[in-house]
C-alpha cells in the first residue's frame, strides 16, 4: 500500500491508497462508486475518496478539442455556482455528454465561457469506431441530429458519420439498439451506465489510436 500523498482536490489533508473498502464509499471527485483501489482521507472523520484512476486527472486542462479557447479548470460542481437543485437554480450538467452531475462532484469548467464537462468525458477520442455503423469511423462533432440508435434527438456534441450523415449519442455509440421511442423521458445522451459506457468508448479511442500508429 502506498505512503501518504496529497492531491489537490482535498489540499488539507494526506490521502492514502487503499487496496479495498470493506464498505462501499463513493469518489468526492466524479460521484461514482469506488471498486477496487482508492485513495481515502488519513482523518477519520473526514470521509474524503478518490478513484485511483480519477487522482491522475490534471488539475488545469489545456486545449481540449471540445473547448480550446480556454484553460478547464478541475473544481466543485457547486463552487462558483452552477449546482443547485434545492434552491431552484439549474442542476450543473455536463455540456459534451448532457448528462447531470452529482452534486459535490467535480466539473473541467471555464470561467469565462461557463462551459463544463465530466471528468470523464476529457478522455473521450476525437474518432471512433461503433458496431452500430461498422462501415466508417465517427467523428467528435458540434452539432445537431437524431440519434439512429435511440431515435431521440442529438444535442451539441455528437459523433458522426459525414459520408453516411449518421448521428449517434456519445452514450449510444455502444451497446444502444434501434427504438420506437420519440424524444422525451431521460434527456439526450443520458443513461444509467453514463460511466462505464464512456468508459468502453475511451478504449474503443485508444485502441483506433494504437492501430492508426501500427499503420504509419
Amino acid at each position: 500500500m502506498a505512503g501518504p500523498t496529497t492531491h489537490f482536490s482535498h489540499p488539507d489533508h494526506e490521502l492514502k491508497l487503499r487496496d479495498g473498502y470493506l464498505m462501499p464509499r463513493i469518489c468526492d471527485l466524479c460521484g461514482e462508486k469506488i471498486a477496487g483501489r482508492g485513495y481515502s482521507c488519513q482523518r477519520r472523520r473526514c470521509g474524503f475518496d478518490l478513484h485511483e484512476e480519477c487522482a491522475t486527472y490534471p488539475e488545469v486542462l489545456s486545449s481540449f478539442f471540445v473547448h480550446p479557447w480556454h484553460d478547464l479548470t478541475l473544481s466543485r460542481a457547486d463552487d462558483g455556482g452552477g449546482g443547485g437543485g434545492d434552491d431552484g437554480e439549474p442542476r450543473a450538467y455536463c455540456h459534451v455528454c448532457r448528462e447531470d452531475v452529482p452534486a459535490g462532484a467535480f466539473l473541467y469548467r471555464c470561467a469565462p465561457c461557463g462551459f463544463a464537462m465530466h471528468p470523464r468525458c476529457s478522455r473521450l477520442p476525437r474518432a471512433v469506431r461503433s458496431e452500430l455503423h461498422p462501415e466508417h469511423g465517427l467523428d467528435a462533432v458540434s452539432g445537431m441530429g437524431t440519434c439512429a440508435a435511440c431515435g431521440k434527438p442529438c444535442y451539441v456534441w455528437v459523433y458522426r458519420c459525414g459520408l453516411c450523415n449518421v448521428d449517434l449519442h456519445i452514450a449510444c455509440l455502444h451497446g444502444a439498439r434501434p427504438s420506437s421511442g420519440g424524444a422525451g423521458g431521460q434527456a439526450a445522451g443520458a443513461s444509467p451506465g453514463g460511466a462505464a459506457l464512456l468508459g468502453s468508448i475511451v478504449a474503443a479511442g485508444a485502441a483506433l489510436s494504437n492501430m492508426l500508429e501500427s499503420d504509419d
